[in-house]
């Protein structure tokens, strides 16, 4: 039993320094940075491959293309495959580049890509002004874009007259930068989570048995749990979960975006945070959000807080929506001018073909069918 136990330790610190970030280890969070300037697109994409992405536009083509494949998803495929098009790339930013050894790295990949790809534009959406300065400082195309304004705002909403049984809910993976352990002093508190696909089955349960092992009383888990392994969660189930809770807690020091965040905003439920770089408070609003000290204590006493303000979930919901509305017009006139002319809205919300988190998922050549049938259809 001793030798199993070190074994799962001994594998744990392997994983740490493999993945300093998501293990928080000091200094080798930041030079591992720099691995990113390395990594190369795929040389072939196969036709059934899997990627996420959007076609924004396919007149001109502008394609949002989420980060995997490294560096950026298939903007490389489409560039190469397509050297006559004029396309743009929108590249999101999904972790915090206010760290100057990951902005560095973005920047070489990004002027890697331009020298490949003489044709095309490339736009990184920044998630905060910083990453934005940060970003055009290495010579970088880059643009403010709050990620959370393109959550689907009707896939999370108030659940009026049920029982609200925990103080507060706190959605996220189950990672050490995720700081769960800030959580322990609140009375009662419910956790969605799921553990990263790439970890082995033997770290996910190590990380899992821990987790379970040291709950405090009053706390649990919302996944169903089978035979060790964790079940995800839908979003009509994630709602469910935060109408039991009374406040979302965001604990992270350093992440991207963390959608989690305005999810319990736009389901009715007042946030605490914990000061952070990654761009999670693009709509967090003073009414209706707390920031505090990253210890448990703070925790607990901003719980108690936002608890006793007892705030109408429509007013909150409301006051979210607004700050988005304000940075989705924003965007909608960037698009305009990419694509040279107004487009005819069919949501009032967008003045593009939208799909939530823009992150639609389909093999390659689903995505290539969509642009060619469009080509086509010109001539």
């Amino acid at each position: 039993m001793i030798r199993g136990r070190r074994r799962v330790i001994g594998m744990i610190q392997l994983y740490a320094l493999r993945y300093p970030f998501l293990f928080s280890v000091p200094v080798l969070s930041q030079l591992a940075g720099l691995q990113k300037m390395f990594a190369r697109s795929p040389q072939t994409f196969a036709p059934d491959m899997p990627i996420a992405g959007l076609f924004l536009s396919l007149d001109p083509p502008i394609f949002c293309s989420q980060p995997r494949p490294p560096p950026f998803g298939a903007a490389h495929y489409f560039a190469s495959r397509f050297p006559d098009e004029p396309f743009i790339f929108l590249h999101p930013v999904t972790m915090s580049l206010e760290r100057p050894t990951y902005a560095l790295s973005l920047a070489v990949q990004y002027h890697r890509f331009r020298k490949a790809h003489p044709g095309a534009r490339l736009i990184v959406m920044a998630n905060t002004d910083a990453e934005e300065r940060l970003l055009r400082r290495l010579g970088v195309d880059a643009l403010r874009v709050p990620q959370n304004m393109f959550i689907d705002e009707t896939m999370y909403v108030p659940v009026p007259g049920r029982e609200r049984t925990y103080d507060a809910i706190y959605n996220a993976m189950l990672a050490p930068m995720k700081r769960h352990d800030l959580a322990r002093l609140v009375p009662s508190c419910a956790y969605v989570t799921k553990l990263f696909d790439h970890w082995s089955p033997g770290l996910k349960r190590s990380q899992l048995n821990k987790f379970v092992t040291h709950l405090p009383s009053g706390h649990a888990i919302c996944n169903t749990i089978t035979g060790g392994i964790l079940s995800p969660m839908d979003h009509i189930q994630v709602n469910d979960a935060m109408a039991s809770a009374h406040v979302g807690l965001c604990l992270s020091k350093v992440e991207g975006a963390m959608y989690a965040g305005t999810e319990y905003l736009l389901a009715g439920l007042p946030v605490v945070s914990t000061r952070s770089k990654g761009g999670r408070d693009a709509f967090f609003h003073p009414d209706t959000t707390l920031i505090v000290d990253d210890n448990p204590r703070a925790v607990q006493d901003g719980v108690a807080a936002m608890k006793a303000r007892a705030l109408p979930p429509e007013y909150i919901r409301t006051t979210t929506l607004r700050l988005m509305t304000a940075e989705r017009e924003r965007f909608n006139t960037f698009m305009d001018a990419l694509r040279g002319r107004e487009s005819e809205r069919t949501d009032p919300r967008w003045s593009f073909r939208y799909y939530p988190k823009v992150q639609k998922c389909g093999s390659v050549s689903s995505f290539e069918n969509e642009l060619t049938d469009a080509r086509s259809a010109r001539l």
